[in-house]
Parts: structure tokens; C-alpha cells; sequence
């Protein structure tokens, strides 16, 4: 009996210490299941209206290349896959990059989940509870290890390649960065960076800016303020990406535009794009480069506008700073 409680013990203390190495899934391993391709996964989706879901009921599987990552603190709850058709937002966890490395393949098996319009922008995750639905969300996080594990498979590793980037310039931007590139990683080279009024008057519109929010009376819902480094004349902040001072973090938005674009839209083809920067990225406060500096940016191309569906911005989520090339830094 002595002899095999200890043998046991070993055995354990040996697992622990060489474990056995994680499964490498592959599409063998969904045999029953239909996969198609993340471009028909979003067209099963293109009359959901704004705020609202489309529930997946059918065995359907997708599988992509992870192209984000949250390691510098920008994505949040967030990991996006493209295929070479198109690419979409898994909603997920903190910490994705620990789980789903950049470049690595995944499989998502989509019957439970839902495809849900949040501000123009589709992606997947759980269904939205009915205070989800009146907040205007369109699905909810997979937030727990064992929920992600339940419908999210890590295939192989790889890397992100340039067959997986859209490259941008200003020659072809008003034709191929349409809206059927959303959720991608795309690479625009030539931009500017731009300072004052995109889109109308008024603070709102007034780059670069940043974004508090407050939560008034304890109340659950969250109050937006928007505020401006040069609003305290006499003791104005260096303009950077994102603010974090004091315990306080904001999103900051920046304003970058092909050269030539009118200021007058920030609409689709217009050639004006947002960079919007988390207070918690570890890049917040790098400086934003001097006004009409050139450079080139990649980034996952995004969409968003009010909960109404109105003022819709083309914005830039930053893996991260090495992500910025050529500005004046």
C-alpha cells in the first residue's frame, strides 16, 4: 500500500512537471459539422439591423488566422481570425493572446452562439441577455475559460503573413477599402496625421480628443464626456494616443487621412480613418506626431457610429505601436 501511494505521488508530481501537450486540432476533428467560410458566415447576417442578433441554430464551423492581439493592452475581449475571405470578431476574454497566438488558426464551432450588428461592426459571441438588448449590445463575451473552450479550438501555430493584409494606398483606397474589409488587417501607407474639425463642428468632432466615462449618481449606465488636452490653457498636456494620469484612463481618438481628402466626411471612401488608442494600452501616452506628418499604419479596419446609427466613423484598432511606421514620433 506504502509503495503504491508513493508511486502515485511521483506519478502526479511528473505530470505536473513534463504535462502532456496541449491538442493541436484540426478539421478532422469536426466530422459532422458543415464549415464554411467567414464571408458566408457575415452574409447570413447582412439584414440584421443595428442592435440586434442573428441566433446560429445549424452545425456550422469557420476557421481563421488570428490577425489581433491583445498583449499591449488595445483589443479588449476581442480576438480577430480571418480566412482570406474575409475576417470577424470572436468576443472572448482578458488575456487572449496567452490562449490564441498571433498567426495561430482557429476553429469556432458556431451553433449556440449568434451573430450580432453592434455599431456596423459583426462579430460572434453569446447571446445578448434582454438588459444586453436594451443597452443596444448585440451579443455578449464568452468571459470564462470554459465557455471560450467549449466553442473556440486552437489549431496550429503560424505567423501573419503580407497574403494577409490589405494594403492601402492613396491611389486605391476609395476602391478597395470597402466595407466587405471590415474585421481585417489592413496597412495604410501615406497617410497624414490631422488636427481640427472631421466631419462638422463642435467639440465632438474636434481631433485629437478623449473620452471619459462617468458613471453618474451610481448609476449603470455610463455618461461619455469628451475632453481635450488643450482645454486647461495654461497648463496643456503633450497631445498622445490615449490619456493615463492619475488613476484615470481614456480613450483617445486621432485623426489620420489620405493627403487631399476633404474634411468635410468621415464616411466610407472618404479617406479620413480614427485611431482610437485604450488609456490602459502600454502606448497611451506616446506622443501623437507633429500636424501633416506622413507615415504608414496597420491595424484591423473597423466601423462605428452613435446607437441611433448616425455620425459613423472608419476607425484603426492598433495591435500594437510598432504598428505605427514612418511619423515623427
Amino acid at each position: 500500500m506504502i509503495v503504491a501511494v508513493v508511486l502515485g505521488f511521483s506519478s502526479c508530481y511528473n505530470e505536473y512537471e513534463d504535462p502532456a501537450p496541449a491538442k493541436v486540432w484540426t478539421k478532422d476533428d469536426f466530422t459532422g459539422c458543415k464549415f464554411i467560410s467567414i464571408k458566408d458566415l457575415k452574409d447570413l447576417a447582412k439584414d440584421v439591423a443595428l442592435g440586434k442578433y442573428l441566433p446560429i441554430t445549424d452545425d456550422y464551423v469557420i476557421s481563421g488566422k488570428v490577425i489581433s492581439s491583445d498583449q499591449a493592452g488595445n483589443v479588449y475581449k476581442s480576438v480577430y481570425i480571418y480566412d482570406g475571405t474575409a475576417g470577424i470578431e470572436l468576443k472572448l476574454m482578458v488575456s487572449n493572446y496567452v490562449f490564441y497566438h498571433l498567426g495561430q488558426t482557429l476553429y469556432v464551432k458556431t451553433n449556440g452562439l449568434c451573430i450580432g450588428n453592434y455599431r456596423y461592426m459583426l462579430s460572434v459571441g453569446a447571446l445578448p441577455t434582454a438588459d444586453d438588448e436594451k443597452k443596444g449590445y448585440a451579443n455578449r463575451n464568452l468571459d470564462a475559460a470554459y465557455l471560450a473552450n467549449k466553442y473556440v479550438f486552437p489549431g496550429k501555430l503560424g505567423e501573419v503573413t503580407e497574403d494577409d493584409i490589405l494594403t492601402v494606398t492613396p491611389d486605391n483606397y476609395k476602391t478597395v477599402l470597402t466595407d466587405d474589409a471590415l474585421g481585417r488587417l489592413v496597412r495604410l501607407e501615406g497617410l497624414q496625421y490631422k488636427t481640427g474639425n472631421l466631419d462638422g463642428s463642435g467639440e465632438d468632432n474636434r481631433y485629437p480628443q478623449y473620452l471619459e466615462t462617468v458613471y453618474v449618481n451610481g448609476s449603470n449606465t455610463a455618461t461619455y464626456i469628451t475632453k481635450h488636452f488643450d482645454d486647461d490653457k495654461d497648463n496643456p498636456l503633450t497631445p498622445t494616443y490615449a490619456y493615463s494620469y492619475g488613476g484615470n484612463h481614456y480613450y483617445g481618438s486621432a485623426w489620420f487621412a489620405f493627403p487631399g481628402t476633404s474634411s468635410a466626411s468621415a464616411g466610407n471612401g472618404s479617406g479620413n480613418y480614427i485611431v482610437r488608442t485604450s488609456g490602459y494600452a502600454n502606448f497611451a501616452l506616446q506622443p501623437l506626431p507633429q500636424p501633416n506628418a506622413t507615415g504608414a499604419i496597420t491595424a484591423i479596419y473597423t466601423k462605428y457610429s452613435s446607437k441611433s446609427g448616425g455620425f459613423i466613423k472608419y476607425q484603426l484598432l492598433l495591435n500594437d505601436f510598432d504598428a505605427v511606421e514612418g511619423f515623427a514620433k
